[in-house]
């Protein structure tokens, strides 16, 4: 091995040097949303008396989370990142102590305003750059075990860490792209139908008016099983497909309709039910599988087995054949992996006040940039790349090192002369 550096000096003068020298992609694209002109009218309520514009902060922690940084408590390290400085135009960023102390002072007024923001700026977008005939929205619920004694920390389902207090928030995503469409900040010991109905009354107050009920779907986990959001859905107009609870009877009148046999050993039964105190029956689809069962593929809807198969039940409006029935809502897993980058890589789970109301403030936040890194691969990238993740994102084009300089009274921002990606990097800047 050839010997390195022997000898090096050390000299702390520049301030200009970032570890983020792609988040001006992001920056940009901020601009052109015309993003902290619409941010001051929508915080006209917020807090008065701080060091910092809200509307600074506000900037600020959607960029550190999209950046990568996790924590309130480890934003220290933007303090010598000399061009964060320059993106947000500010001479100084601040401390940990003055964001949590922004985040608590927010009212839940000010938070509607930016929930009311993110909704203006999606439904903006909605129809660019290709307009869309049709919506399937997939809901699920997530559990975040909290360690402190943060308000509204609970007591209920729990499965990774029982006995943990925890959150317990819902969220929906609109399958084309994964782009967040509503989510809800909830205490720990709530069903995962609590609030269901509320929520999907809410969902459908942002679908635009050019898309008609009929070409809306509903795809849902046994959470959800409730026939008062079956009615409101066919009140509305709209499909759906719900897993069913663990209910033996089901099992039973699939076997009493019979099984159609299909490959692999699998096979399909249909038939009408009603149950007591539903209005009225409705279509059942029921998949049955050989065992052993892959747990990864069909943890959320295996719910019966037996010696030699395992069970799968779906209630449905849905006019298509049973088996499409199951491969669409198998596609629901899209879900999961949008959950899982919001854990991962947006920080989720890492709540940052003991307070509830800062605890919304930021879970809104934390969901806004996810839909801004949504929106910019939906504008910038071509159509292969729209299923990169935040993280990967980071690692092409945002993490990357370099120096802003000012060259013939211009500035320039001076990347690594072997960056892999220069095209896609120059091609995303020629967009924006």
């Amino acid at each position: 091995m050839k010997k390195g550096l022997q000898s090096l000096g050390f000299s702390f003068e520049s301030d200009t040097l970032t570890h983020y020298g792609g988040l001006f992609l992001i920056q940009r694209f901020c601009h052109k949303l015309n993003f902290r002109r619409r941010l001051q009218r929508a915080l006209r309520s917020a807090p008065a008396g701080l060091d910092f514009d809200p509307v600074d902060l506000v900037c600020m922690i959607l960029f550190f989370l999209i950046a990568g940084v996790q924590r309130i408590n480890k934003t220290d390290k933007l303090q010598y990142d000399g061009f964060f400085h320059s993106l947000l135009g500010l001479d100084s960023l601040p401390d940990e102590t003055t964001l949590r102390r922004f985040l608590k002072r927010l009212s839940p007024a000010a938070i509607r305003e930016l929930v009311r923001l993110h909704d203006q700026i999606r439904s903006d977008l909605f129809s660019r750059p290709h307009i869309r005939t049709s919506l399937e929205f997939h809901l699920d619920s997530v559990v975040l075990t909290l360690y402190g004694k943060q308000q509204g920390a609970r007591l209920g389902y729990n499965p990774k860490a029982k006995g943990r207090r925890s959150y317990h928030p819902i969220l929906c995503f609109e399958s084309h792209g994964q782009e967040f469409w509503h989510g809800s900040l909830r205490p720990g010991d709530a069903g995962s139908n609590t609030g269901a109905r509320f929520i999907v009354k809410r969902i459908l107050a942002k679908v635009p008016s050019t898309i008609p009920s009929s070409r809306i779907r509903f795809l849902m986990d046994a959470g959800f099983f409730s026939s008062y959001v079956m009615d409101d859905l066919e009140q509305a107009g709209c499909g759906y497909t719900i897993v069913c609870r663990t209910y033996a009877a089901y099992l039973r009148l699939a076997e009493k309709a019979g099984f159609k046999n299909l490959h692999f050993g699998w096979g399909v039964a249909e038939f009408l039910h009603q149950p007591q105190k539903w209005k009225r029956e409705r279509r059942f689809v029921v998949i049955r599988r050989p065992l052993p069962v892959d747990s990864e593929e069909v943890a959320q809807l295996t719910l019966f087995k037996d010696k030699q198969y395992s069970y799968s039940v779906l209630v449905t409006n849905l006019a298509t054949n049973p088996w499409r029935v199951w491969t669409d809502y198998v596609d629901r897993s899209n879900i999961e992996r949008s959950i899982r980058e919001l854990l991962n890589d947006l920080a989720l789970g890492k709540i940052p006040t003991e307070t509830w109301t800062a605890n919304v403030a930021f879970f809104q936040m934390l969901l806004f940039a996810y839909n801004l890194v949504h929106w910019f691969k939906r504008f910038t990238l071509p159509d292969e790349a729209l299923g990169k993740t935040i993280e990967t994102l980071r690692h092409q084009l945002i993490g990357i090192p370099g120096q802003l300089i000012c060259r013939s009274g211009k500035n320039v921002l001076v990347l690594p002369s072997n960056f892999p990606r220069q095209k896609e990097f120059l091609a995303v800047a020629r967009k924006l």
